[in-house]
């Protein structure tokens, strides 16, 4: 994935500090490069929390058929 895909990515989902500075020449126009490990993980980490979140949701609407299915 290119520097400006995993850029868009993560101004998409809000994510913060993705951004470092680098060594620039011109003191009034700063360089940035894009701290590539850091989006990955909190892209993972965004995807696990979207995993953990639907298996707890069709947990729950399990039990609840499965207690309707006891007393219907």
């Amino acid at each position: 994935m290119s520097n400006k895909e995993l850029e868009t990515l993560a101004r998409k989902y809000n994510l913060q500090h993705f951004l470092e500075p680098t060594i620039s020449r011109d003191p009034n126009n700063p360089e940035f490069a894009i701290n590539r490990k850091y989006v990955t993980e909190q892209l993972l980490q965004r995807d696990n929390r979207n995993i953990a979140f639907w298996s707890a949701v069709v947990a729950v609407f399990g039990a609840i058929i499965s207690l309707l299915a006891n007393f219907l």
